[in-house]
């Protein structure tokens, strides 16, 4: 009699564990076949146009050329370059810092710090959202100029 209630545990268990596993197979692939729908509810699969916060933005001129079309670049939309250096660690010179500010109707003044980065290629900056990088309504302006610059 033990021997009848074990094997229909058994097979009791094997038909919960079936069923469970092809109810999540069911639900992925209804999840795969909608357009932008992703696994984590609130992400989306495709990726927002033009560089995001915390991406390098790869430029082919010196951070001392990106410095000044930041400098024309940063009044038209808003933003004044308060302050601009060289940027120094233990190994010597890594490029041109900027500080940049602005007055906003909703949340008053505010300011980004950022450095260009000498790279072998040129320079590159992070794009920043708060403090830190380049502010991102300035990325698509930013990199127009640069376009028209190397394009002299």
């Amino acid at each position: 009699m033990t021997h009848v209630r074990e094997v229909g545990l058994s097979l009791l268990l094997g038909i919960a564990c079936l069923i469970v596993s092809s109810g999540c197979g069911t639900m992925k692939s209804a999840v795969s076949a909608v357009p932008g729908a992703s696994y984590v509810p609130g992400l989306a699969d495709s990726k927002p146009d033009g560089p995001q916060d915390g991406e390098k933005l790869q430029l082919k001129i010196s951070p001392d050329e990106a410095l000044e079309i930041l400098a024309e670049v940063a009044p038209q939309h808003g933003w004044q370059l308060a302050g601009a250096g060289e940027q120094h660690d233990l190994q010597g010179l890594r490029g041109k810092y900027f500080r940049l500010e602005t007055t906003r109707f909703l949340g008053g003044a505010a300011e980004m710090n950022g450095v260009f980065f000498i790279d072998p290629g040129g320079t590159y900056v992070i794009v920043g959202k708060r403090h830190t990088g380049l502010p991102e309504e300035l990325v698509e302006p930013f990199l127009a100029a640069v376009a028209a610059k190397i394009q002299q």
